[in-house]
């Protein structure tokens, strides 16, 4: 008896919850015991999703759970579309989507966030590429000799939606600039675009010192004419990610990201020999 009840109240909570919701008004979610999953069902037809996705059929347009502090009902919770709350669509999310909804209060008002604000939530929401560089010569540098450093340029990232005042908010990310450390001191920004390889490329950089492990340093005649403590450069690729967003007009800058990748390279050096 107490489970049904206990049940019964879970239903009633999540039912009320997502009633009185403004920003979810039009979904219908409810705890399914049998289960043990919440379920939901889009709202009217024409409601739209996230970008380049359909919603499952037990899961709302509506999907991130946000928990905020309101100063009449302290912690609360309430549904949007933007990206970054807890993804209700995850099944994996179900225990803590259900532990939210059931332990704290609907916000009673869900204030429409400014869009430049909406904006940035959604610029830091994209999967942002992280360049992956490889470097020509592939296996070692050669001192006195350029090196060459390819990665594949990323496309823009768009998103669209509509705002609750009814506006169309544009997103984009775009890789603004490709910042490389060469790992000896240098350091050059180069439009993403540019690296590619041999001989179209235009991010290289050329080498005076080779590298060596400690024993060859220490133990080899040579040893003198290494990197006095690097084994292999460290270079390290930075895409910097620019955000823009529109409503309605021009695009209006938000900031930028970095992502920032750091991979080893040995540089060797080619000796002329006399042979008689």
């Amino acid at each position: 008896m107490r489970r049904s009840t206990s049940t019964l109240a879970l239903i009633t909570v999540l039912a009320v919850a997502c009633y009185l919701s403004p920003v979810a008004k039009a979904d219908d979610c409810y705890f399914d015991p049998v289960r043990n999953r919440l379920i939901c069902s889009p709202g009217g037809p024409g409601t739209p999703g996230p970008p380049g996705s359909d919603p499952p059929p037990d899961r709302p347009p509506i999907r991130y759970v946000y928990t905020s502090t309101d100063p009449s009902v302290g912690d609360c919770y309430y549904w949007s579309r933007t990206p970054g709350g807890l993804d209700a669509w995850n099944p994996a999310n179900d225990p803590a989507v259900i532990a939210i909804t059931t332990s704290l209060p609907v916000c009673p008002v869900v204030t429409s966030d400014p869009p430049a604000t909406v904006a940035w939530r959604i610029f830091r929401s994209f999967p942002l590429a992280l360049p992956t560089p490889t470097f020509e010569p592939s296996g070692s540098g050669i001192t006195g000799l350029p090196t060459y450093l390819v990665t594949p340029n990323p496309v823009d990232i768009t998103h669209t939606e509509l705002l609750p005042d009814g506006r169309t908010l544009d997103v984009r990310a775009s890789v603004a600039v490709l910042v490389v450390d060469w790992g000896d001191g240098a350091q050059a920004s180069f439009d993403s675009s540019e690296a590619r390889s041999y001989p179209a490329g235009s991010v290289t950089h050329t080498y005076t010192t080779k590298t060596c492990d400690a024993t060859y340093r220490q133990e080899h005649p040579s040893g003198r004419n290494c990197h006095p403590t690097l084994d292999a450069y460290p270079i390290t690729a930075t895409f910097t990610w620019a955000g823009t967003y529109r409503v309605g007009g021009s695009w209006i800058d938000l900031g930028t990201l970095n992502r920032t990748v750091t991979v080893p390279y040995d540089v060797d050096e080619v000796q002329g020999v006399l042979q008689p």
